[in-house]
């Protein structure tokens, strides 16, 4: 069963599951997050011929950066980044791989805007198709359809998925991206100064496009204006897949009903535990994120020799790091220490079975060997922050060390808790204590509910608690929820 779950209260979050096991996360962020495939308008601030790239006023406060390789080619012999752009040009370009804390957003000036079936290259000609569309018959149709469609300046790839597709379908597909540029290139014309312009087809649209290419049973969405956003989505891109929307209707929030809150949670920990009884201890640091693989309770048993036991959880860790290096986000350089095999089969087996489960996840990743230490490379693509980076910010307690939920996640999870004691107990206010990181972010009384809350909260602030923590002391009516925070008003 795999399900594609959203949810639009605070911003866009998306869950993708198989079979119960969270295997991405996405967010659509409504502050000034850059986000992989966003468009911006941007300027020039400095050419470096030294390192052949400039770097590029977007607008969000950090600048971006740009190598010659992704500027639009000026002709057919590479030239100096100071021949490509100039300081103070105005440029359109696209956020082909996100910031980190100590690294800025890498960009593009090639722009290309995803479809289901294809990708419209609105300013580079030409026509390409994936070469995994077999069959020269079908390769020369889809030629025939797409090619007379595309302007003198404008160019199309033709992905795997539109093997067998009616012409009328790619032609509809066509249309519409050349509409969203065009909707693009209006905005441009009405700034002023450098921003967003717009996403990939924003987050709701790329999420249903990837997991419908992967092969999806579900699509639930919690409420109105996202499922309007879906259907809408769907009717122009995947028709046969309407079939598939469901608008949720539970009390209970759709993330915690299905789990989704805790899996997040133990996304975050250092130690993930394996099925068969032994774990993975997962650290991150600035050069590499580092994978130990340990037996833990799983000794075999049956009387199984230690190189059939040791194998046995090789084997489970490799698709269970596969899943983690998706769910997490994690690029660059990964090194994994398995548990130590003698026989060269069973250190194949291995190999293959992560390279196996690596194939599934669509950033592309690349196993390099195990080394003479017996220790695996590997390099999976980095395209967006990853799930800790997102989620999670330095701790300033301890001089960035540690990491404490950003304030605005637990904001979030505040409301949620808050939304389904309103819906289960009819709670018309709540008691809240609050960190006092978190302590000014939240409206007080009334003007709680008045700005979006689900209901009216008294807080107080309780140095105590961590960071990003708080605690729910009472739900219930309005008037008990004011006694009770004025009586501790008084007893402080």
């Amino acid at each position: 069963m795999r399900q594609l779950a959203m949810s639009g209260k605070g911003g866009v979050r998306i869950a993708y599951l198989a079979d119960g096991q969270l295997i991405e996360w996405r967010t659509q962020e409504t502050g000034g997050h850059v986000s992989a495939g966003d468009l911006y308008y941007g300027r020039i601030a400095d050419v470096k011929p030294g390192i052949q790239s400039a770097f590029v006023d977007i607008g969000c406060g950090q600048n971006a950066y740009l190598y010659v390789d992704d500027t639009l080619p000026a002709g057919k012999d590479k030239a100096s980044i100071s021949e490509r752009v100039q300081a103070g040009q105005y440029v359109i370009c696209q956020v082909i791989k996100e910031g980190a804390e100590l690294k800025a957003p890498k960009i593009s000036l090639k722009i290309s805007l995803q479809g289901r079936y294809l990708v419209y290259l609105p300013m580079e000609e030409g026509l390409s198709l994936s070469r995994k569309i077999d069959g020269p018959e079908e390769r020369q149709r889809l030629k025939q359809i797409i090619s007379p469609l595309l302007g003198s300046k404008e160019g199309a790839i033709v992905r795997t998925e539109a093997a067998g597709v009616d012409g009328e379908d790619l032609a509809r597909e066509l249309a519409y991206l050349r509409k969203r540029w065009e909707n693009v290139c209006q905005q441009v014309e009405a700034r002023k100064s450098p921003g967003r312009l717009d996403s990939d087809l924003d987050v709701v649209e790329a999420a249903l496009r990837e997991a419908l290419a992967e092969g999806l049973d579900e699509v639930v969405v919690e409420d109105a204006a996202t499922y309007q956003q879906v259907k809408a989505a769907l009717a122009v891109f995947a028709s046969d897949a309407q079939n598939l929307l469901r608008k949720y209707t539970g009390k209970e929030p759709l993330f915690d009903a299905l789990g989704v809150e805790a899996k997040l949670q133990r996304a975050l920990q250092r130690e993930v535990p394996l099925a068969n009884g032994g774990y993975l201890v997962m650290d991150r640091t600035e050069a590499m994120t580092v994978i130990d693989v340990n037996t833990g309770s799983f000794t075999g048993g049956g009387g199984q020799q230690r190189e059939q036991a040791v194998t046995a959880t090789n084997l489970e860790a490799a698709k269970e790091i596969a899943r983690q290096l998706r769910l997490r986000d994690i690029g660059g350089i990964v090194v994994i220490d398995f548990i130590d095999m003698k026989e060269p089969a069973n250190k194949e087996k291995v190999l293959t079975m992560l390279k196996k489960e690596l194939a599934r996840d669509r950033v592309p990743a690349t196993v390099h060997g195990m080394t003479a230490l017996g220790l695996v490379e590997l390099t999976r693509k980095r395209v967006r922050a990853s799930l800790a980076e997102r989620l999670t910010e330095p701790c300033a307690a301890c001089e960035g060390r540690g990491r404490v939920l950003r304030a605005d996640e637990s904001i979030h999870r505040l409301q949620n808790e808050l939304a389904a004691l309103a819906r289960s107990q009819q709670a018309e206010a709540a008691v809240v204590e609050l960190s006092a990181r978190l302590f000014p972010l939240v409206d007080d009384g009334a003007k709680a509910a008045a700005n979006g809350w689900p209901l009216r909260v008294f807080k107080r602030e309780e140095p105590r608690l961590a960071p990003d923590g708080y605690r729910i002391t009472y739900a219930g009516s309005a008037a008990e929820a004011k006694r009770l925070s004025e009586n501790n008003r008084n007893m402080t």
